[in-house]
């Protein structure tokens, strides 16, 4: 079992990478892109001109197999860089996007060309939060790889589930709401399986007591969580 989490803990960037500091300074050396909900800021292929900050909002970034399966790599909240290795290839060409970066709502996003990154990485404060960012994903991608390789789908699909609880919501004193209304499709494209397999594994954890469902909506059943 994992610890519950707020909602608005989800996907927000590492604290160091929130600073108000810090977060003035990226401004003045970036433009500004606003994003509507689902829309496309980069499509495998395209040519990436920029370091991206979340200001506001929430992106998405996935891969498409050939078979067209999709997976979620990582969601970015508030404070974190993507993009953020551009700049430091030897041979000083344009490098190209190879997954799909997708504004989940209204997002905004702080974007540094190189001259204005260059000058921002002469503050120290800069440094460490593009560092702190980097890691923090790596460390993401590493749990996601550990997972694949020795938790099975349905233990997958219960951690996924327990992260999103909320805390701050519970029905008949006994079952959590979620912070996030999940979709089969949402979660086959987080754990990489297809929405057929989601509707199987839901229906084995609701026999065994693990969730239930409510007009559609998941609820996790108390025992399962931390603390509760």
């Amino acid at each position: 079992m994992i610890p519950i989490r707020t909602d608005e803990h989800l996907w927000i960037g590492p604290a160091r990478c929130n600073d108000g500091r810090l977060r003035d300074l990226i401004r003045k050396h970036s433009i500004v892109r606003k994003l509507k909900p689902n829309e496309i800021y980069l499509s495998p292929g395209d040519p990436i001109h920029y370091v991206a900050y979340v200001a506001e909002g929430v992106t998405s970034h996935y891969m498409f197999g050939a078979n067209g399966r999709e997976k979620v790599m990582y969601r970015l909240g508030r404070g974190w860089f993507f993009s953020e290795g551009i700049f430091y290839n030897d041979t000083h060409t344009v490098e190209l996007a190879t997954r799909y970066a997708i504004a989940e709502k209204e997002t905004t996003l702080y974007l540094m060309d190189y001259p204005n990154f260059l000058e921002l990485l002469k503050d120290l404060d800069f440094v460490q939060a593009v560092l702190c960012s980097t890691v923090e994903k790596c460390t993401i991608l590493r749990h996601e790889i550990e997972s694949v390789t020795f938790d099975s789908t349905s233990d997958r699909l219960k951690q996924l589930l327990l992260s999103c609880v909320n805390p701050n919501s519970v029905e008949d004193d006994h079952w959590y709401n979620l912070a996030i209304s999940w979709t089969h499709h949402d979660i086959a494209a987080v754990i990489g399986i297809n929405r057929v397999t989601v509707s199987r594994f839901i229906g084995e954890l609701k026999s065994e007591g693990f969730l239930r469902l409510v007009n559609g909506k998941v609820q996790i059943n108390k025992k399962y969580i931390r603390g509760s």
